[in-house]
């Protein structure tokens, strides 16, 4: 049986022609030339996506970001119970 793991880019990249705010939010990520930087402490790709978010974009695109983050995880559930 083979594990797909999904990841939060991968998602939100794949998002980009929604006709709505998060398809908005993955086209001005996409435009970003995201550094992946290396940390000590535990991963945690919310946290570091919450963090690249926050840095990058807009205000109003937090809220945005909350709502793909609970698409995602339904998502990756889904993936993961077939």
């Amino acid at each position: 049986m083979t594990t797909i793991i999904l990841k939060f880019e991968e998602w939100l990249n794949d998002q980009q022609e929604r006709q709505d705010l998060i398809g908005d939010l993955a086209h001005v990520v996409s435009m970003q030339d995201l550094e992946h930087r290396t940390s000590r402490r535990r991963y945690d790709e919310h946290q570091k996506w919450a963090d690249i978010i926050v840095g990058i974009t807009e205000p109003r695109f937090i809220a945005v970001f909350n709502d793909a983050w609970q698409e995602f995880l339904l998502a990756k559930q889904l993936l993961q119970d077939v």
